[in-house]
């Protein structure tokens, strides 16, 4: 055997299964320390909150999905538009993932404002984005059942630069809009925990053949 056909197998046998190796673990500590970084926070309690379109929305429609939610703050408003903007379009093909502002007021002149923020930002989509409305107190207990961090980071319910993420109702972590860092450790938690999506053709097709 040549040192041509020697180097071949050497490379085959021994520094092709080394590569592999090397990247597969990276991957495996990558998703590791990602999902460590996530912890059960509080869940999302029973609600019923008008949405913006006059439908009634409950957190059951929610419960196998993954929910990026937002207390709606006047202050944050123009910036948290377009973080929804980004995360909407990189998200939007997905169904089992949802966008959550809640505002806590009743008012036809929130409800109209709410409309107003959906149109002019292009985030009507009606199955993946929601704008709920209810009372002040009913609010804050949502975000104190989240466990929303407002006090420890300077924040109120009508003040507050936070997204949050939940799984399955389960609140799983916290995300300062005003912080791009924060923005892309958001977009990879829900990456790595999107569900495994049902190949509906596949599906139909084995269906079919029974």
């Amino acid at each position: 055997m040549g040192l041509l056909q020697l180097g071949g197998v050497f490379l085959l046998l021994v520094i092709f299964p080394l590569v592999s190796w090397y990247y597969l673990r990276t991957g495996l500590d990558y998703r590791l320390q990602a999902m460590q970084e996530l912890k059960d926070f509080g869940k999302i309690p029973a609600f019923t909150l008008a949405n913006y379109n006059d439908s009634l929305i409950t957190p059951d429609r929610f419960a196998e999905g993954l929910i990026v939610g937002y207390f709606f703050s006047e202050p944050h408003e123009d910036l948290y538009a377009g973080k929804l903007v980004k995360l909407h379009e990189q998200f939007d093909e997905r169904d089992d993932i949802f966008f959550l502002a809640f505002a806590p007021d009743t008012t036809l002149a929130t409800r109209n404002r709410m409309q107003q923020f959906a149109e002019a930002n292009g985030l009507v989509d009606e199955e993946q984005n929601f704008y709920l409305q209810g009372e002040p107190v009913e609010v804050e207990r949502l975000a104190k059942a989240c466990q929303m961090p407002f006090e420890e980071r300077g924040m109120s319910l009508t003040d507050n630069s936070l997204l949050f993420f939940a799984d399955s109702l389960m609140v799983r972590g916290f995300y300062d809009i005003r912080e791009e860092e924060n923005l892309k450790r958001l977009v990879k938690h829900i990456t790595l925990n999107i569900p495994p999506k049902k190949d509906k053709e596949l599906l139909f097709e084995r269906e079919v053949e029974k």
